[in-house]
């Protein structure tokens, strides 16, 4: 490995050197996808939000069909038992139902995403 002065010959300099350069790129795309990763969670938490504020609006606002729609889309394996109709929240609409009972939920995701950035 080392030349006969006491340094690395030029054949292994070059093959680290393509090691480090490989490696970084690979840490680069590495990146690029975990950024677009967390703009899309922000987008979709954002929009689950936003439909969460206003399904009473839109709902109310909607044909039978559209309404239909929605309610698949909110819901998930629906059952009626007897005279009672037993819904169940799809992800993450549950989590938002679970969350708005909670008037510390808002404080701990700053921590959380304060820590993550810091």
């Amino acid at each position: 490995m080392l030349g006969s002065n006491g340094r690395i010959t030029k054949d292994i300099y070059d093959k680290k050197h393509q090691e480090y350069h490989d490696k970084l790129q690979l840490l680069n795309i590495e990146l690029e996808e975990h950024t677009k990763a967390d703009y899309d969670y922000q987008t979709t938490v954002a929009t689950v939000l936003s439909l969460a504020r206003r399904a009473k609006e839109i709902f109310e606002s909607s044909e039978v069909q559209e309404k239909t729609t929605f309610l698949n889309y909110l819901f998930q394996n629906s059952t009626l038992k007897g005279r009672k109709l037993d819904l169940k929240l799809r992800s993450p609409f549950h989590l938002v139902l679970e969350l708005s009972s909670s008037p510390f939920w808002l404080p701990r995701l700053d921590a959380v995403r304060t820590w993550f950035v810091g």
